[in-house]
């Protein structure tokens, strides 16, 4: 009989995990799984502590899981969340049997020099995704307001049917304000000092730790995802080689493909 699955999944920036109800459950069918929020860190948390409060919080459940389980334990991680979930990994790999990303591209060479000089100067906050999320509408009339906001987005229209109820059930909440009565229910604040702040040379340490202890790591990209094209698609494919695979989709793989995104995630913890 083969060893129980245990999966700890960690969120993208922006999206908590009840947005991925759908991609949880089918994982959830083949593994014991959970899916922390880390990115319920208090409104007045400094810019550069936000990193350092997730991975702490992915920390604590992860080794709260891991520890006498008689599990495999695997972290799964989409977007941000694979940034965390390297981290978190190389700091226990002893508890951990396999990681996967989900289009987490890390950025090397130029590209990685060029985002720590726009961290270091500040650029990081005037350009890239950090203003564009500063900017992000953040507050609506009503739920179904807010709903109506986000169908008539192009990225939205790509999500599976009932992605979207998700997201308005989960990263939508009442407010006491006179002006609105629903606001995300993470500030763009938070998004924008983490974006700006991405720790992509931590994370590409943690690869090679991770790597040269042996411990697997797989990348499940997006055919179509803007973002591993902007940080070397043809880079990361080299990275993280032979375990890097390719779905027909975005950025936002889980939401665009619930099942088959669940389906290729499973695969790759299967070549054990």
């Amino acid at each position: 009989m083969s060893t129980p699955l245990a999966i700890t999944f960690l969120h993208a920036n922006g999206y908590p995990a009840g947005v991925y109800r759908q991609f949880l459950a089918a994982l959830k069918r083949h593994a014991d799984v959970s899916a922390p929020e880390i990115l319920e860190s208090t409104p007045n948390c400094p810019a550069g502590k936000r990193w350092p409060v997730m991975l702490d919080a992915a920390l604590q459940s992860m080794r709260g899981r891991a520890h006498g389980s008689g599990k495999r334990h695997v972290l799964v991680g989409h977007s941000m969340g694979g940034y965390i979930a390297l981290q978190a990994a190389a700091r226990h790999a002893e508890l951990i049997t396999h990681v996967v990303l989900i289009d987490s591209p890390l950025p090397t060479g130029w590209r990685s020099r060029l985002l720590s000089f726009s961290q270091a100067t500040g650029l990081a906050y005037r350009a890239g995704p950090a203003p564009i999320a500063a900017r992000r509408r953040d507050s609506w009339p009503s739920r179904s307001a807010a709903r109506e906001f986000f169908a008539s987005k192009a990225f939205v229209k790509l999500w599976a049917p009932g992605v979207l109820d998700d997201f308005i059930e989960h990263a939508i909440v009442d407010t006491n304000d006179s002006h609105s009565s629903v606001t995300l229910r993470i500030p763009r604040e938070t998004e924008r000092d983490i974006y700006a702040h991405i720790v992509h040379r931590s994370a590409l340490r943690a690869l090679r730790t991770l790597q040269s202890r042996g411990i697997k790591i797989s990348f499940i990209a997006g055919e179509h995802s803007e973002e591993t094209r902007m940080a070397g698609a043809q880079a990361n494919a080299r990275l993280f080689a032979p375990r890097f695979h390719v779905l027909p989709h975005g950025h936002l793989i889980p939401m665009e493909a619930p099942q088959a995104c669940a389906d290729a995630v499973l695969q790759a913890i299967a070549v054990d």
